[in-house]
């Protein structure tokens, strides 16, 4: 059984396809059986693409505690632009102070 081409293989071949196709020097037939073997290779190298992105998603979940370094936005003791402010239970206690929980509303 042959091995499925690698992500950068695959679009080094579409691509050459596409120049190909783009020179304009293939008779009919030729260019249709490029072109259709130019749109299975495209579906595949999408399909690559998007078992990539759920691959990412999901290990930025797995480790969303640890996904920024520290000191950037998102990180442990992170401080960016973008970072949201604390809540406001964490930033300063009322009357209630100690004895109440965290205000959810």
């Amino acid at each position: 059984m042959a091995e499925t081409p690698k992500f950068e293989e695959g679009l080094a071949e579409l691509e050459k396809l596409v120049t190909e196709m783009e020179a304009g020097e293939l008779g009919l037939d030729e260019a249709l059986k490029r072109f259709e073997k130019g749109v299975q290779l495209a579906g595949r190298l999408q399909k690559a693409l998007e078992d990539t992105h759920r691959k990412v998603e999901q290990l930025s979940l797995e480790g969303a505690p640890d996904a920024a370094p520290e000191g950037e936005a998102g990180g442990p003791g992170g401080e960016g632009e973008d970072a949201a402010p604390a809540p406001a239970a964490k930033r300063s206690r009322g009357a209630k102070g100690a004895s109440a929980g965290p205000t959810l509303f």
